[in-house]
């Protein structure tokens, strides 16, 4: 299985829109943005709250997670130059039955459900990158059905390190077990059987 091409959401926004958005676009579309630096740890949504802001994540690192009895799993993992929400709380508004939270100090810009609204309901240029958005989340979570369906729990930790997106040494190893469907243990002996194999994994 290829590795995932190495061109994140953010830029990819930022690409189409040297193009297609007009200035006055580019204008509104940036008053509407808050610029943040958060904490390493901080929790932005938690379970039961609506999800109110999508997240461009300049530098940094976020995930989210869900409780299943008293562990909890880690259900996507996000950093430089992705865009990250609660899809499903952020689109209907509803209450979210994940969390959303820093896993190192993280600086980029926010937008609120309201502008993200007005801007795609007022311009079609706007509505057009959210449909882009879209259409990438949904080629990302096919990717990861495949990977899980498709390999091993080895396999699925060697793909996930060989990513230019991998969190590796970054974040603490048993947040990306989890996300990959193992254990912090299996983990750990199967990054040790990798090394071995390929003469090293990079710190």
């Amino acid at each position: 299985m290829k590795p995932s091409e190495d061109i994140k959401p953010l830029q990819r926004i930022l690409d189409a829109s040297r193009f297609i958005l007009s200035e006055q676009v580019k204008e509104r579309f940036q008053e509407n943005l808050t610029r943040f630096m958060i904490p390493k740890g901080r929790v932005l949504v938690d379970m039961g709250q609506v999800s109110k802001c999508l997240y461009f994540i300049e530098k940094g690192a976020m995930r989210t997670y869900y409780l299943r009895g008293s562990e909890d799993i880690t259900s996507l993992l996000v950093s430089d130059g992705d865009i990250v929400c609660i899809a499903e709380s952020f689109l209907l508004q509803k209450a979210s039955n994940d969390v959303l939270e820093t896993l190192e100090d993280t600086t980029g810009y926010s937008l609120s459900y309201e502008a993200y609204r007005k801007l795609v309901q007022e311009d079609v240029y706007m509505a057009g990158l959210a449909v882009q958005l879209l259409e990438q989340h949904l080629i990302n979570f096919t990717d990861r059905v495949k990977v899980f369906k498709y390999l091993s729990v080895e396999q699925r930790i060697a793909h996930y390190i060989s990513q230019p997106s991998s969190l590796l040494r970054r974040i603490p190893d048993h947040y990306i077990a989890t996300y990959l469907g193992t254990t912090a243990a299996t983990f750990s002996r199967c990054l040790k059987t990798i090394n071995m194999d390929k003469g090293g994994v990079k710190s």
